[in-house]
C-alpha cells in the first residue's frame, strides 16, 4: 500500500523525530539517575536528620513523578506517531519485527510510574 509521504519544510522530518527523541531519552536518563538519587538523598537526609532536604526531595519526587509519567510519556508517543507519518511502512515493520521488546519497555515503564507514585504518595508514611 502506498502511503503519502510527510514533508515538513526546511528541517525534513528526520530531524522532527530526532529532536522528539532527544528530548525523550533526557527524560529517560533523568528517570534513572533520579530513580536511584531519591532513595538514597533521602536516606542521608534521614541519617543527619535533615528535615530541610526532606521537604526538599518531596517536591523533588513530586516534579520527579509528573516529568517521567506525563513528559516520558508524550514524548514516547510523540516519536511514534512522528515516525509513523514520516514512514508508515516502516514503523509497521518495526512494530511487527519488536513487538515483544516494545511490551517489555511499556511494562519496565509501568513498573517505573507505579514505584514513584507509591514513593510519592507514601511519604512520610514508609
Amino acid at each position: 500500500m502506498n502511503y503519502p509521504f510527510w514533508i515538513v519544510p526546511h528541517i525534513g522530518c528526520g530531524w522532527v523525530i530526532g529532536i522528539i527523541a532527544i528530548f525523550h531519552i533526557m527524560i529517560s536518563h533523568f528517570a534513572v539517575g533520579g530513580g536511584l538519587y531519591l532513595p538514597l538523598a533521602e536516606r542521608k537526609a534521614l541519617r543527619e536528620g535533615r528535615a530541610d532536604w526532606l521537604e526538599t526531595l518531596r517536591g523533588h519526587s513530586k516534579l520527579f513523578l509528573v516529568l517521567t509519567g506525563v513528559f516520558g510519556a508524550v514524548s514516547g508517543v510523540g516519536i511514534w506517531f512522528a515516525i509513523g507519518l514520516a514512514h508508515p511502512e516502516a514503523t509497521s515493520t518495526l512494530i511487527h519485527n519488536f513487538v515483544f521488546a516494545w511490551a517489555v519497555e511499556w511494562v519496565f515503564f509501568m513498573v517505573e510510574l507505579s514505584t514513584g507514585a507509591v514513593y510519592y504518595y507514601t511519604w512520610g508514611s514508609l
